[in-house]
């Protein structure tokens, strides 16, 4: 048969021998095998009883994403998952801060912002390496990454720490240095989340956003991203539930605002823009379904089918598969799919596997990694890398007053109020200030950390006199880690005890300020004249951060946003 997708071409490269394997299997395949093949799940529960759930409604999906789970049982889980299936599975995750956020050895490269902060492009290329090496380990191939989004807008709960930086060539750079060291250490690489995000103060999980770039504005900035990374041979797409307003009418010249489809659902989009103008020939895959964005515009029902008809060739997880399943197979009987749409989004599903060699790693019984690679996980380089990233990327943003560094001699008392530590959407831990305070305890500082539940202990804060609180206080110190915790629509400062924490006396006892997550704090308090960023909450990350608060080592990174966002203030 002849094939509608070119296999020999960017970014698929198959020889003959990899072609005929394509077209035996698609071949070989009924019609409900190949809408199986349509779909990549959430592998969050019991694997065991997802795979009797699959056979009993007849899927077979073209793969899993799998969540944080100890290597040597993630191997094994997915070892049986692979071994199920007759064609080989894509299997794969959200690597924003390095393979830690599959693996719970993987190495914590830090948020891309941290990297982008850092000012050195090999360490985005050698975290993409690492990132690849570790999951192979595990027997995992597909990230969903780089994000290449623009880190426009402050307020963007989504985006934030996730991109490199606000400024498009930067942007470009990094991203392109870490799908190369992904594709280099034999990894999937996907470019999200077109057509971009970091316009928007909202979140596509709860609203479908709105990129408001003009044409022009889009072509110069993640129009030239993506097509970077497109000329160099990145193989997936992530395409999201975000409007792009002005290629919808540039195309559509007559569109009214309740017809422009979010980019997972917008064909236009999808064949003239990404394929047409940009010249994509890869596979492109949707962002999850289960976000708001995606069933804003159209029931469920529609929108399941839709998102392959007008473009997409994967579709990522499910609010109930089987329901799912049936609205696929639905929206094929009907003519919403056709014949040749399927046979072309299977093709380059079998095309992207083919790619890395998943079909001779079937064929000859290596589909499994051996055991024996799980030892990457005990070599030291790892540390030693997310060490590097830490120490040159943790940026002091001010320091007017001369506060740093500090010294336990001359300023022995530090009252700490911490700011969030919940646990966010993309790292569930919390609790970090317990290690921030243990390092400075370490170092012979006296530490008082503010109790909402006991505010006046272990120092009476509120109505105190500002001379007697300068008998017990040296420096006021805010641990921030704030992030969005899955529900909430945007990343601001709460004041945990209002009167007791908001910073009142700013001018009147050394006031300074820490976050190890959101950059752009100083947004809510542009008055604080020492504050640092360190962009990422991992353990690294704080134990680096005291070295240099201490100064035992210098403030390395640069800034690779505007703090402020181009807001007035005074002191700016």
């Amino acid at each position: 048969m002849a094939l509608s997708v070119d296999l020999k071409a960017k970014p698929f490269y198959l020889d003959d021998a990899a072609i005929e394997w394509v077209e035996k299997t698609l071949a070989g395949m009924d019609t409900n095998e190949k809408l199986g093949q349509l779909f990549c799940l959430a592998a969050m529960g019991d694997i065991d009883e997802l795979m009797k759930e699959l056979d009993r409604i007849g899927m077979q999906p073209c793969g899993a994403l799998f969540r944080l789970t100890p290597a040597a049982e993630l191997r094994e889980k997915i070892g049986r998952f692979q071994n199920h299936f007759e064609i080989p599975m894509l299997i794969c995750g959200d690597f924003d801060r390095g393979s830690s956020n599959m693996i719970e050895e993987g190495t914590p490269n830090g948020h891309q912002m941290q990297i982008g902060a850092t000012g050195d492009p090999e360490l985005a290329y050698k975290a993409g390496l690492l990132c690849a090496k570790e999951s192979a380990a595990v027997g995992a191939n597909w990230d969903f990454g780089p994000v290449t989004d623009i880190d426009y807008n402050p307020y963007s709960p989504i985006v934030n720490v996730r991109s490199y930086g606000d400024d498009p060539e930067m942007v470009a750079e990094f991203t392109s240095k870490f799908a190369k060291g992904l594709m280099d250490g034999g990894m999937i690489a996907c470019a999200k989340h077109w057509p971009g995000d970091g316009r928007d103060f909202r979140d596509q999980h709860f609203i479908a956003s709105v990129n408001d770039l003009s044409v022009e504005e889009w072509d110069k900035t993640y129009g030239m991203i993506y097509g970077r990374l497109i000329d160099e041979g990145v193989a997936s797409v992530m395409t999201a539930h975000i409007m792009q307003p002005a290629y919808s009418r540039y195309f559509n010249p007559d569109i009214k605002d309740d017809e422009i489809m979010v980019g997972s659902l917008n064909k236009d989009l999808h064949e003239k823009l990404l394929r047409g103008k940009l010249g994509f020939n890869g596979l492109i895959v949707t962002d999850a379904s289960s976000m708001v964005g995606f069933t804003e515009r159209c029931p469920r029902e529609k929108a399941v089918p839709l998102s392959i008809a007008n473009g997409a060739d994967v579709f990522l997880f499910n609010r109930n598969i089987e329901e799912d399943f049936d609205f696929m197979k639905k929206g094929y009987e009907d003519g919403i799919i056709t014949p040749e749409r399927l046979d072309e989004a299977v093709t380059r599903i079998l095309g992207l596997k083919a790619s890395i060699g998943l079909h001779e790693k079937k064929a000859n019984g290596t589909l499994i990694p051996p055991v024996e690679m799980l030892d990457i996980f005990n070599d030291p380089a790892g540390k030693a890398q997310a060490k590097e990233i830490a120490d040159k990327g943790i940026t002091l943003v001010r320091n007017d007053e001369g506060v740093l560094p500090l010294n336990p001699e001359k300023q022995k008392n530090i009252y700490v109020i911490v700011l969030g530590d919940l646990g966010g959407y993309h790292n569930r831990k919390f609790g970090y200030h317990k290690l921030f305070v243990e390092e400075l305890k370490k170092r012979g500082f006296n530490v008082m950390l503010y109790d909402n539940e006991n505010p006046d202990v272990p120092v009476k804060f509120a109505g105190a006199k500002i001379a007697d609180l300068r008998k017990q206080i040296d420096v006021i110190c805010y641990f921030a880690n704030i992030q969005t915790n899955g529900g909430d629509s945007a990343a601001r400062i709460t004041w945990p005890g209002v009167r007791n924490t908001i910073p009142n006396l700013i001018s009147d006892i050394p006031t300074m300020m820490v976050s190890i997550d959101n950059p752009y704090l100083l947004t809510d308090a542009p008055a604080f004249k020492t504050y640092v960023n360190a962009y990422t909450s991992e353990n690294v990350v704080v134990e680096t951060l005291v070295e240099k608060l201490c100064g035992e080592s210098e403030f390395k990174g640069k800034s690779p946003i505007d703090p402020y966002k181009g807001r007035f203030t005074s002191i700016n």
